[in-house]
């Protein structure tokens, strides 16, 4: 007998929230099903009725990070109307979301161990690229539009720099845990790409 939507939401939910903290503390490798069904209060049947398999959940986990990522970054956004403005949220908030969100961190450096063979990884990893591209070569249209974009600026080729400073300074603070400040290092990037795409 099929559940009610809102039942199934909810076991969901259970199960996502409680695979993000097992990502979050213990790594990737240390999700599997047993863990899950060790921390809830029902069974195996019913997390397997909910997901596939554990690739099923670590997308769905990914997935509920980054919408909250995307979440607070756009109500940051709201009402913001220079370009450094814009400039300096969209990148603060992601880099602090994907480090405040060690789950969403984790599961992205498990997948570009396998970028080479596994097809849904590099797909979901190329996906969430390309959606962050097209939301910061927005603001860069926006900013021409509005005549703040300096001349020259090639808008993909800017959006796709906005996205590596994002990833380059998460990487470091990742990988090299405590060696930089990374809102020290966030505010020298805005002052670099504000320099180059704000018209004078």
């Amino acid at each position: 007998m099929p559940q009610p939507e809102s039942l199934r939401d909810l076991r969901r939910g259970q199960i996502i929230a409680v695979g993000r903290r097992i990502v979050a503390e213990d790594g990737l490798e240390a999700l599997t099903i047993g863990a899950l069904e060790s921390r809830l209060a029902f069974s195996r049947g019913v997390i397997t009725y909910h997901f596939e398999d554990k690739e099923d959940i670590v997308y769905a986990i990914l997935d509920s990070a980054i919408d909250e990522i995307d979440a607070v970054t756009a109500a940051r956004l709201e009402g913001k109307h220079t370009l450094e403005e814009r400039i300096r949220i969209v990148l603060t908030s992601y880099v602090r979301g994907f480090i405040d969100h060690p789950e969403a961190g984790r599961i992205l450096l498990a997948f570009w161990g396998r970028l080479g063979g596994d097809r849904r990884a590099r797909k979901a990893n190329a996906g969430l690229y390309a959606g962050y591209r097209r939301g910061a070569a927005r603001i860069l249209e926006e900013a021409r539009a509005a005549g703040a974009l300096a001349a020259g600026v090639h808008i993909d080729a800017a959006a796709a720099m906005l996205v590596g400073l994002v990833l380059g300074i998460v990487n470091q603070a990742y990988f090299d845990k405590g060696a930089i400040d990374p809102t020290a290092v966030v505010e020298e990037a805005v002052q670099a790409a504000v320099a180059r795409l704000s018209a004078r």
